[in-house]
């Protein structure tokens, strides 16, 4: 019955391409299998067996500025702010004997911070004093202070001002919170006045998918991710650029410097100019130093 198994496994087995094994050490294992629709493991095992060594991403190089965030918030804060891995900054954070950061550490109340109790909502003392919520009520009730009035009805000059300007600027303007703001906004219908948001009009709408999104975001001013999300969003595929073709300048070079060279030369990836080295059965001559 095993032997029976077997045979149907290997009939299914994927055989592996000159064109996939040429890519083999040339990216980390996880994005190779990700890119030929192969397991990580199958990647690994068959790049032991060519003998190639895996890539690996670059390790950060730990300044003294960038032990001062560690502890000061959780890890996966830090590590989103550093550019590098969250298991990278848990084991600096270890190394170095920094502890880890907890939400739930307590801060002393002041006496100033106690004067503020019931002065205004609890949401927007507690976004003003950097608390939570419940920890403002907790601390209103433990001292006997009484909550503070419901928020004041809106005038007729701050309901004109809604839209006229940014949230945040129209909540300092006539003291109210930016939640409160862009809530009485919406509910008329109100576009938001973003200085960094820019709207989308039908010429920009007509560019997408005619070009790449890098070129639509340099035609339009729109940022990349806002042309893509929005050509996804319309169900509109992708501009495939046009591969440059190799010319047999570039061919010459093949097997007559290293692949990293003629890389350089052809200002091509380093996998490209292996797997067209391949293609070519030709072997890849030693580097300088290897001689």
């Amino acid at each position: 019955m095993d032997a029976v198994n077997l045979e149907k496994k290997s009939r299914h087995r994927k055989h592996w391409t000159t064109e996939e094994e040429a890519l083999l050490g040339t990216m980390p294992d996880k994005k190779l299998a990700r890119r030929l629709g192969r397991t990580s493991t199958a990647v690994a095992a068959q790049r032991l067996n060519k003998g190639l060594p895996p890539v690996t991403p670059k390790r950060k190089n730990w300044q003294p500025e960038d032990h001062k965030v560690l502890g000061t918030r959780p890890d996966d804060q830090v590590a989103r702010l550093l550019r590098c891995s969250e298991a990278a900054v848990r084991m600096r954070r270890r190394k170095l004997g920094i502890r880890k950061w907890h939400a739930k550490q307590k801060r002393p109340w002041t006496e100033a911070e106690d004067q503020l109790l019931g002065t205004q909502a609890d949401p927007k003392l507690a976004r003003q004093l950097d608390r939570s919520p419940d920890t403002i009520r907790t601390r209103r009730l433990q001292l006997g202070v009484a909550a503070a009035p419901m928020e004041k009805a809106w005038t007729a000059r701050e309901t004109e001002l809604l839209g006229t300007m940014p949230d945040k600027d129209l909540a300092r303007l006539i003291g109210r919170g930016v939640h409160t703001v862009r809530l009485h906004r919406s509910k008329r219908g109100l576009p938001p006045q973003n200085p960094i948001w820019k709207p989308w009009t039908d010429q920009d709408l007509a560019l997408l998918g005619k070009f790449t999104d890098a070129e639509v975001a340099a035609r339009t001013g729109h940022p990349a991710n806002s042309v893509k999300m929005y050509r996804f969003k319309l169900g509109i595929p992708c501009c495939q650029s046009k591969r440059r073709a190799w010319v047999p300048e570039e061919d010459a070079l093949l097997g007559k410097y290293p692949d990293r060279e003629v890389a350089r030369l052809t200002r091509r990836t380093f996998a490209a100019v292996r797997v067209r080295r391949i293609a070519h059965g030709l072997t890849e001559p030693p580097a300088a130093g290897q001689l």
